[in-house]
């Protein structure tokens, strides 16, 4: 036994000395043992660095604005994850052209790249399309006024961004972008027509992000079936899971002849425990859960890790040198410790902090109903915890990279908002010494108190999670930290479903209400031509003018429109064919955009007489001289067209 404990003692020094991997050589060396064996053995005793406790745990926090437009060219690179929005980090923009008019902008929308997909272009949060899709030009007022060319980020590109307006000042062949899912937009503003663009609106775009390395469609793993390859990022796939993100974030993206890595930790892949990420990943799956939403390459690389842990459910785990996972799921005990496992004395305790202890969590998730902004849901409350507590306690969690689509209601944050407060209310710690047996088992596993043993005390007969390991190389002690675990909270968290937060605006300007039909008449003129007289006044007290149309009925289209300021009282249109049915419509413009069509009519116009086509002015007679018919004698048609002939009109 003292050999024993002399070379656990010497693997514990030696793996402590190496809390990120590596050193199996040098281990294996001293033990005269392979580089295999030696890695796996400091592994299996290497003191444990972190714990699995939803609530004792602080919570991520990782940085990144999805909507805003930044223009810091020194800010880090971002990079976005599943299906979400890009705000866009500007690192070009130049003026250029006659009189400076255009302004063209070059933006980093993830780094990373390729990335998988870009779906949709908003201007100031509406929808837009420009004439190749994505590409080309987009109209305003008639006349193009911004245009746009995009990238996926290959490495290398194989041209620079050109949206071929003009030639923007230091930029050309040269300045590629390789890498990068980039986009270049270039605005005119010219001053020219009634709508034209009078400062930089918000630009954004929708997408789907970075690949990944995902283990199940590689078939040289085991169970896997695909081309998926870790080392070989062409084979990489898109994913929405966070298990899959945070494994390949682990690994991280490497480009160029060099192969230098541009984001994540670069960990090799015997670093981690890829089956509990794989098993991490088919339980987030089969709950729904994704993830998605922007980091950066600033943000502290444990913090992502956790980000993306979060929003499938659980939490990484230092396991010695091997970077593993827990993820929160129902468990069956795989071994149970008896009282003669034990060695010297334990320590419990019954529950958490008070402060750690909440009975209702209000979750904020990122929401797409709410234009990809960060925002609570109805907080998720358990009935029991707050009768026993008899008043509540609630906090706000953030859960950064959960997200729900537009129109869904956000199930996938309040089921993890009541893992949190399930897991607060477990007894933790729990410090149990036990035998060198013990030593197999890890952070995560599901153990079960033996309920015969009355050493235990309270805890005898119930499951437990492993949340912290730690060897003793004197005594030849494993003391396990452990959580209880209630096998009853699984079904309380899975079945919640999430209240979303209120939409309390719109996307869009408030549009102008359409003209009240009250407000407005149509009727035909009782002059000596066919007319329609509109007439009333504006109810609206944010309008600035009105426009006035007529069009014959049954017509898809305006045959005549007329603007008038916001206190006219109507107006008149005349030349119309005698006899002929027309209807009418009265519509208000204002700051906030142009209101629906108020119609009116049909009105039928009166006929044309003789009579009135002799005192007719020209531009009526014009319009109705085929008109005049069997109704009227020979010698009214003579009198007419002599009238027309003198006024020399065809």
């Amino acid at each position: 036994m003292a050999k024993a404990l002399k070379v656990a003692a010497f693997a514990v020094a030696i793996a402590a000395a190496i809390p990120t991997g590596g050193g199996s050589t040098l281990l294996a060396g001293a033990l005269g043992v392979s580089a295999a064996t030696a890695s796996a053995f400091a592994t299996a005793v290497a003191l444990e660095a972190s714990i699995v406790g939803a609530m004792t745990a602080k919570k991520p926090s990782v940085g990144g604005v999805q909507t805003t437009w930044t223009a810091d060219p020194d800010s880090p690179i971002p990079i976005l994850f599943g299906r979400t929005l890009a705000s866009g980090d500007i690192r070009y923009r130049k003026q250029h052209g006659r009189d400076n008019a255009y302004d063209t902008i070059v933006s980093v929308l993830s780094g990373c790249g390729p990335v998988h997909a870009i779906t949709q272009t908003y201007i100031d949060k509406e929808p837009i399309s420009f004439s190749g899709g994505l590409f080309g030009h987009y109209t305003i007022g008639g006349q193009p006024r911004i245009w746009q060319d995009i990238q996926y980020g290959a490495c290398p590109e194989a041209m620079a961004l050109s949206n071929g307006v003009g030639t923007p000042p230091g930029w050309g062949s040269g300045s590629k972008l390789s890498g990068y899912a980039a986009v270049m937009n270039s605005l005119l503003f010219d001053g020219k027509g009634d709508e034209t663009l009078t400062s930089t609106p918000q630009l954004n775009w929708l997408g789907e992000w970075v690949l990944c390395y995902d283990p199940r469609q590689d078939s040289t793993f085991p169970g896997g079936d695909g081309p998926c390859r870790w080392d070989d990022q062409t084979t990489w796939v898109y994913s929405e899971n966070g298990w899959i993100q945070a494994l390949t974030f682990a690994i991280g993206w490497h480009q160029g002849p060099s192969n230098i890595r541009v984001g994540g930790a670069g960990l090799s892949i015997d670093a981690i425990d890829v089956a509990a990420y794989v098993e991490a990943a088919n339980i987030a799956d089969a709950n729904g859960w994704k993830s998605g939403g922007r980091v950066t390459t600033a943000d502290d690389k444990w913090e992502v890790m956790k980000a993306l842990a979060q929003a499938g459910g659980g939490e990484p785990i230092r396991h010695g040198a091997i970077l593993s996972c827990y993820v929160n799921t129902p468990r069956v005990p795989i071994a149970t410790i008896y009282e003669d496992d034990l060695i010297g004395e334990g320590s419990s305790s019954t529950c958490q902090t008070m402060r750690d202890r909440p009975n209702g969590i209000t979750p904020k998730y990122t929401s797409e109903d709410h234009f990809w902004e960060q925002v609570p849901a109805g907080t998720v409350q358990n009935a029991a915890y707050l009768a026993k507590d008899g008043r509540e306690r609630t906090k706000a969690v953030t859960y950064p990279m959960v997200q729900c689509k537009a129109g869904e209601t956000p199930d996938q944050a309040a089921q993890l908002a009541a893992y949190d407060i399930a897991n607060a209310r477990e007894a933790s710690p729990i410090a149990l010494p036990l035998k060198l047996r013990w030593i197999g088992f890890r952070p995560g596993d599901c153990l079960h108190i033996d309920e015969g043993a009355k050493s235990f005390g309270w805890i005898a007969g119930k499951d437990v999670i492993i949340i912290k390991r730690a060897l003793d190389p004197t005594t030849a002690t494993v003391t396990l930290t452990l959580r209880t675990e209630d096998p009853d909270k699984h079904a309380w968290a899975l079945s919640q479903v999430g209240v979303p937060a209120p939409v309390t605006d719109s996307t869009s300007n408030p549009a102008m209400d359409t003209p009240e039909a009250s407000s407005w008449a149509a009727s035909a003129g009782t002059g000596d031509v066919p007319s329609i007289v509109i007439t009333g006044a504006c109810e609206s007290p944010s309008a600035t003018s009105i426009d006035f149309a007529y069009r014959p009925n049954g017509a898809t289209s305006w045959a005549d429109q007329f603007t008038a300021g916001a206190d006219s009282t109507g107006k008149e249109f005349g030349g119309l064919a005698s006899g002929a049915s027309y209807q009418v419509g009265v519509r208000y413009r204002s700051a906030f955009g142009l209101s629906d069509w108020l119609i009116l009519g049909p009105v039928t116009v009166g006929t044309l007489t003789a009579s009135s086509a002799a005192t007719a002015d020209t531009a009526t007679n014009a319009g109705n001289a085929t008109q005049l018919g069997g109704t009227y004698t020979a010698a009214d048609i003579t009198t007419i067209l002599n009238r027309l002939d003198a006024a020399d009109i065809p």
